[in-house]
Order: structure tokens, then sequence, then C-alpha cells
């Protein structure tokens, strides 16, 4: 009997009730702590894994906050909870398109205020009604610093300096597997 522990006799010490603060921040759906500023919530809503996964990721790398959502109602329902302060907005989704999205998300009082940012394929042109309600339209294929710069300028956060690439001209590595 020397080996087995007794049941019954530990007891585990219980966690500290959270701070004022940190209840607040964790109740209103915000990563507010307190040392430091609110990081801003960016919205993606895209049915494509690949895409919506690198725009989460790099989101995430220059420290936004970066929620996913994979369709019109899941994107509706994060963006009531969460209250996001850009949404990144695909218009070929399934059940209703970006539009239909488009059109519910300045309808409610809750969304109305937060700019969109429409990434769309090529050739998409936006009705007149449709430009005044998106803050910008970035057509796939897209330069990835180019577009982090669209995101920043939306937010309000300084935009990087991007070198000129010229994607005309043959890369004479592309092929050389």
């Amino acid at each position: 009997m020397r080996g087995k522990p007794k049941r019954g006799r530990s007891v585990k010490p219980r966690p500290a009730p959270p701070t004022s603060v940190a209840r607040e921040a964790r109740t209103n759906g915000t990563a507010a702590s307190a040392n430091g500023p609110r990081r801003k919530c960016v919205l993606v809503v895209e049915d494509n894994a690949s895409i919506g996964g690198l725009l989460v990721a790099l989101l995430r790398e220059e420290g936004y906050r970066a929620l996913r959502a994979w369709d019109v109602r899941e994107g509706i329902r994060i963006a009531n909870d969460r209250t996001p302060d850009l949404i990144v907005l695909d218009t070929s989704l399934p059940y209703r398109d970006g539009f239909q999205a488009l059109a519910e998300l300045r309808a409610d009082e809750k969304t109305r205020s937060a700019p969109i940012v429409v990434v769309a394929a090529n050739g998409l042109k936006l009705s007149a009604d449709d430009e005044r309600e998106v803050a910008a339209l970035v057509s796939k294929p897209f330069d990835v610093d180019k577009l982090l710069n669209v995101f920043r300028r939306v937010l309000g956060d300084p935009e990087q300096a991007v070198p000129e690439r010229h994607y005309d001209v043959d890369d004479v590595h592309l092929h050389s597997w």
C-alpha cells in the first residue's frame, strides 16, 4: 500500500477570480488587458481555405486579432458577437453571396460603422451603391504587402514601404525543379 496515493486527500488550490478588467474584456469579446491597449479585431469572411488561412495568418503576424468565418451566416453571427474593427469580405460565398452580406452588415446597428474591404476575383465591378458601402476593393490575385497596406490604411495604422515588383517578367527559377 505504500506507493498508492490516498483518495480524496489532495486539495487543489482554486485559481483567483478574474480581475474586473479581464472579466469586462472577456464579456465584451475584446482582447483588452490591464497592461496594454486592445488589439484591433479583423473578421475574415472567406470560404476558400487557402486564401482565408493566408489572410488570418498575415493579420495575426501583423499583431491584429483575426477571426475567421466560412460563410455569410457565420460571419454575421461573429460580427454581432465581437464587433470587429474591420471586415474582410469575399463576394462569392455559399448560401448567400457577399453582396447580401454587405447589405445585412450595413443594416445592423452593431456592424454599420465597421469598414469593409472586399477581396474578390479579377474583373469585379461594384455598383455605385456598393462602392459607397466598402472602404476598399482588392482583386485576386493580390500582392500580400499591398493588401496589408490596404488593411493598415483602413484601420488607421501607418503603411509600410512596398518595393515595386514586376510580375510580368519571367521568373527564371519558377520552373527550375
